[in-house]
């Protein structure tokens, strides 16, 4: 991933916290000889993401996704969210000199590494159980695996394989205007925060304002 040093992130804390935020990874591999891309759900093994980590999955039996565990194949998995769109018009800069242009503002995380397939029933009943766990968290009342009927969860987790990705290497990109100067910045984030309707403009808002207090 192309990252321009002001765009880079070095904090695994916040690299982590992002992750949980938004679990849905893109995993790209060669898949039987095609580059292919899976969207799966993943719960971080540790409190915080960094090389030697894993990260737990499952696919389902008839996605030929799970081999890659069988043929030791690298693969990258994507992390991103709180895209949105940059109008030249937030930046007070536009009524001086209106060499401004248009964006996007996004967040993006790469993890590379190695994927295990895991066939087991115990094993795979532990990584569906730790994902259902992370995914309800933040439910009034969560649902837990034991709510279903035993012989369906049995049914079920005969049709799936776990993943488990062993982390080789992490690359972080935070687009949050941080190449723009202060009072565009701050335009931004004003601009963001009248769009009340859209939730990717207040996340976005909310980064570029943590931004700003880490540098006070």
């Amino acid at each position: 991933m192309y990252i321009p040093s002001h765009f880079s992130e070095t904090d695994l804390e916040r690299v982590s916290e992002f992750i949980r935020a938004n679990p849905l990874g893109l995993m790209v591999a060669n898949v039987e000889g095609e580059l292919v891309g899976n969207h799966l759900p993943f719960s971080m093994l540790d409190e915080k993401i960094q090389v030697g980590s894993k990260l737990i999955s499952h696919a389902a039996k008839a996605n030929p996704v799970w081999r890659l565990g069988e043929s030791n194949e690298k693969v990258l998995l994507v992390f991103s969210g709180y895209e949105t769109y940059i109008s030249p018009s937030l930046y007070p800069s536009k009524q001086e000199t209106h060499k401004v242009v248009p964006t996007y503002n996004y967040v993006s995380v790469h993890i590379y590494g190695r994927v295990r397939a895991i066939d087991d029933e115990q094993s795979k009943r532990q990584i569906v159980e730790a994902l259902t766990n992370d995914m309800e968290s933040d439910r009034q009342s969560p649902w837990t695996v034991s709510d279903a009927p035993e012989d369906y969860i049995k049914t079920m987790l005969a049709n799936i394989v776990g993943l488990e990705l062993l982390v080789e290497k992490i690359e972080a990109k935070w687009k949050a205007s941080q190449n723009r100067p202060a009072k565009d910045r701050q335009g931004v984030i004003d601009g963001l925060r009248k769009d009340m309707d859209n939730s990717r403009s207040q996340e976005m808002a909310r980064e570029i304002e943590r931004r700003e207090g880490r540098k006070g």
